[in-house]
């Protein structure tokens, strides 16, 4: 027992990076998949382009795009992320999104 604990944080501290380096990619990634979703180039997504957007992500297996896609939950997925109900989706609000 006493080994799996200094076995166990030398696993974690060497996989760490990866998830960082992960967790970059698919950020960079998300980033072009709403550039690109993002059809009147507003630098907001409609529910339309949201979809688009949320499909782009499921390709590349970001966050729970794929689970989203899986169920047809788009409007369930947009309606939380658009905070302030304006209809639109905005980076900031994708990022606020992330801690729900």
């Amino acid at each position: 027992m006493r080994l799996s604990i200094p076995v166990s944080f030398f696993a974690l501290t060497i996989a760490s990076p990866a998830l960082a380096l992960n967790a970059a990619a698919d950020r960079t990634a998300a980033q072009e998949n709403f550039s690109q979703a993002d059809g009147n180039e507003d630098g907001q997504l409609t529910k339309s382009e949201f979809r688009k957007f949320i499909n782009a992500n499921a390709a590349d297996d970001i966050g729970r795009a794929s689970t989203i896609k899986r169920f047809g939950a788009y409007d369930r997925a947009f309606e939380r992320v658009d905070a302030n109900k304006d209809g639109l989706v905005t980076p900031k609000e994708l990022a606020a999104s992330q801690g729900k």
